[in-house]
């Protein structure tokens, strides 16, 4: 039997209602952060950045659901985790490793490409 997609880490007890709605907004954030790449599917970006965009011209969102949505997206297959060679300095001065958009995803969702 194939097991359902986890969307919210269930780590705090909720209730059923709470419970729903916090996996509905995980959803939605993992949709804007896949958005986020699929419309810059050529270029690689770090959580921080992802999160910077997102907070300035989208919606408010911690950088902790940027990554858990980052992590998500990545074993699905949908992201890519770069090099370290492709790192980029971050705002402590310490490498930030970078995703992009998985090519071969976007290929088999658009065969004509």
């Amino acid at each position: 039997m194939e097991e359902p997609e986890l969307i919210f880490h269930d780590t705090v007890p909720l209730e059923d209602e709470q419970l729903g709605k916090a996996r509905e907004t995980a959803f939605l954030q993992k949709t804007m952060v896949l958005n986020f790449f699929r419309q810059r599917f050529s270029m690689s970006f770090t959580p921080v950045e992802v999160w910077e965009f997102l907070n300035k011209h989208l919606t408010t969102i911690l950088l902790t659901s940027v990554r858990r949505s980052i992590t998500d997206l990545t074993k699905e297959g949908k992201l890519i985790k770069c090099q370290w060679s492709e790192s980029k300095p971050g705002a402590y001065g310490k490498l930030n490793r970078c995703w992009t958009y998985n090519q071969n995803f976007l290929n088999r969702l658009n065969p004509q490409k």
